[in-house]
């Protein structure tokens, strides 16, 4: 994270160039952000297909940002090892894909990594309760789950959620990397702030952009106008 700044800002490769993906991992490490997010998808959990960990651990070497997936997928305990090995940072996997969460977290933490836990809007955030003393990270979806370009809205529902999430944390003492994804552009992060977020991850709306390096720094500046 850059100095000063209270928000994490990052970016998932999913939706960069995956004919020239070492170039991407470049390109996202030179206009600031503070992370890349991997979207590991197996296509029978949500539509879409995602990285493997093959790729992943290849492009490890290219970049000293941190990787940090979104494992969406029905049998978690089959992929994370390989994730592990592909030396990932950040292993965030569906409440919804676990029927024994807290003995998935246990296995994920024996993998030596940092572990969290994504949820979808539909999902109450109670499920967390019983687990939240072994998490180091919650990713809260704003839109729908590997829909691509349709249903890619922000959902204002995911608010109410951060703050719920964040306030369950607080009254644990923890502090938690609180996270968010799904069509978020610039004009959010006010609201996401002030809802408890810490960090951010951007999709394709940011790839979009002719100057993200810009858009990067304009984020930055506005989160820390916010944080005053």
């Amino acid at each position: 994270m850059s100095q000063g700044s209270p928000l994490r800002l990052g970016a998932a490769l999913f939706n960069g160039d995956h004919g020239h993906l070492a170039d991407e991992v470049a390109r996202l490490q030179a206009v600031g952000l503070d992370f890349i997010h991997l979207d590991v998808f197996d296509g029978h959990f949500v539509p879409d297909l995602g990285f493997s960990p093959r790729t992943i651990a290849q492009l490890r070497p290219l970049g000293r940002l941190p990787f940090e997936v979104h494992l969406g997928v029905e049998n978690m305990r089959h992929v994370a090892p390989q994730l592990a090995d592909a030396g990932v940072d950040l292993i965030l996997f569906h409440v919804e894909s676990s029927t024994m969460l807290y003995e998935d977290l246990f296995f994920m933490r024996e993998l030596g990594v940092r572990v969290g836990l994504a949820i979808t809007l539909g999902t109450p955030i109670t499920v967390l309760e019983p687990v939240i003393g072994q998490l180091d990270a919650v990713l809260l979806l704003s839109r729908v789950t590997g829909e691509g370009s349709r249903g890619a809205v922000f959902n204002p529902l995911v608010l109410p959620r951060l703050r719920a999430v964040c306030a369950m944390a607080e009254a644990a003492g923890l502090k938690l990397d609180l996270q968010v994804a799904g069509s978020v552009k610039r004009q959010h992060i006010p609201q996401l702030l002030a809802a408890g977020t810490t960090a951010i991850a951007f999709g394709g709306g940011l790839y979009r952009l002719p100057d993200m390096a810009t858009e990067v720094a304009e984020m930055r500046k506005l989160a820390q106008e916010q944080a005053r």
